[in-house]
């Protein structure tokens, strides 16, 4: 007995050392692509952030803008006229739509046509207001500031992105290669037990299960492949990269055990972190737009001069001109100087009300950076265990792969000898199997858990700059 055990363990190593998978060919097509390489060319070719620097570029525009909001109005307005001059004594406002006429005054409406034309040059300063000018200058540029800080979010959040596909790539590949050995395995397993059962030393059903384990892992293949190319693919969107040029270096996965237990477990969430930068800079916008409105509602202090010319077809003594291009000289010149301050004394209440308002959402910015800041303590804690859980883990799954591998080869030996049956083997497959998949999850984790720390620590780049120092060698 002892030697049909010995002889079906060799067959069983032989058909395994043999055997070739039939989809090793998957990746084959593609040029490795560093983690370096696909950041950098993600935040080169993506979009969205294009388009958020476009903003921060308009948002500088606008500074510029506002900073000229000193400059004084200065009109020129030149106008023709022709039609009747028909006055009354009394007043009224013009409110910008009622025609004005200057004499006319007589017993009797006058329908004779008259000419008429005026030049004006008028200059409106508010050379002092309180400080407002300053306010809004102060808003604008702390706008801008927003708007550039947005941007380095989205270059943020494409980092993410890129390290998150790129560790899907990873993982993904691993366990295709793992499913690939699985075929192989179970294309081997098929093999020694349809010969013995052609041989008539096992009943039929046991090549039929065979079969049917060998189907489900390929089944199981497939489905791994299609999620490795949903994940290429989107990397393909972010870099800009066609598909089949991408293809992960799985190199990195060499010094994960030594960089987890040499990892520094003093860091901190970085007070420059991009996304507590933001909403800082969300408050303070907030705190800029109270001053504006409290300085909009306090006096000016404006200059105003004119100066104008103006001609006509009538005369002083009421004598019309039949000769209408006669009123379109000039023959009166006036000028006018003076200061004007300006207080709504009205406006006090409706300030205060927007003042309130104001308040309340420069409060809301401040919760929001108060949150943000509790959510990345938390995810750094989060991370830091999960290192440790990770750390602990891959140490032990040497020996639950170990294990798993000869109980693989001993229940294939002991059917061969007729002491166990075909059940019991896939299981022993099964287990193999669930092994080397544990172990490419928990490497997973371990990357996902070192780059969330990182992310919280805003040192994502010096993370990568060392695994691609890590990998060179």
């Amino acid at each position: 007995m002892n030697k049909r055990i010995a002889a079906g363990m060799w067959v069983i190593m032989l058909c395994l050392l043999c055997s070739v998978p039939r989809y090793a060919h998957a990746q084959s097509g593609g040029e490795q692509l560093s983690l370096q390489q696909a950041i950098a060319l993600t935040l080169q070719h993506y979009p969205s952030l294009k388009a958020k620097q476009t903003l921060s570029q308009a948002g500088l525009a606008h500074t510029t803008d506002i900073s000229h909001n000193w400059w004084p109005s200065v009109k020129l307005v030149e106008e023709a006229t022709v039609g009747t001059d028909n006055g009354i004594y009394g007043s009224y406002f013009p409110l910008g739509t009622i025609p004005s006429t200057s004499g006319g005054i007589r017993g009797a409406n006058r329908n004779d046509v008259m000419s008429g034309n005026i030049a004006l040059a008028q200059v409106q300063w508010e050379v002092y207001n309180f400080g407002a000018y300053r306010s809004q200058k102060a808003e604008a540029v702390q706008q801008q500031k927003v708007l550039s800080l947005d941007a380095d979010i989205t270059a943020n959040d494409l980092t993410i992105a890129a390290v998150r596909d790129y560790l899907g790539l990873l993982q993904f590949r691993s366990l295709m290669k793992i499913q690939e050995d699985n075929i192989a395995r179970t294309r081997s397993v098929q093999r020694a037990v349809t010969a013995i059962v052609l041989h008539g030393l096992k009943p039929g059903v046991d090549s039929s299960v065979a079969a049917a384990e060998l189907s489900k892992a390929r089944l199981n293949y497939l489905d791994i492949q299609n999620s490795y190319n949903s994940v290429r693919l989107h990397l393909g969107i972010l870099t800009g990269l066609d598909t089949s040029a991408i293809q992960a270096d799985t190199l990195y996965n060499n010094g994960l055990l030594s960089m987890l237990t040499s990892l520094n477990d003093t860091v901190n969430v970085a007070k420059e972190h991009p996304v507590l930068q933001y909403y800082n800079g969300l408050m303070l916008q907030q705190e800029k737009h109270e001053q504006v409105i409290r300085k909009a509602a306090l006096p000016k202090i404006s200059l105003l001069a004119s100066g104008w010319m103006r001609g006509s077809s009538g005369q002083f003594n009421d004598i019309y001109n039949k000769n209408l291009w006669s009123g379109f000289g000039y023959n009166r010149y006036n000028y006018l100087a003076g200061v004007a301050l300006t207080y709504n004394l009205a406006d006090i209440g409706h300030t205060r009300d927007k003042m309130r308002e104001q308040h309340l959402r420069t409060k809301a910015a401040a919760v929001q950076l108060e949150s943000t800041q509790a959510v990345l303590d938390n995810q750094l804690q989060q991370a830091r265990l999960n290192i440790r859980t990770s750390l602990d883990k891959l140490q032990e799954m040497p020996a639950q792969l170990n294990a798993a591998r000869a109980a693989a080869l001993q229940k294939m030996a002991l059917y061969k000898g007729g002491l166990t049956n075909i059940i019991e083997v896939t299981n022993a497959l099964y287990l193999l199997n669930r092994a080397e998949t544990d172990l490419v999850q928990t490497r997973n984790a371990a990357w996902q858990a070192l780059f969330t720390q990182a992310f919280t620590a805003n040192n994502i780049q010096e993370l990568v700059q060392q695994l691609e120092v890590a990998r060179k060698q």
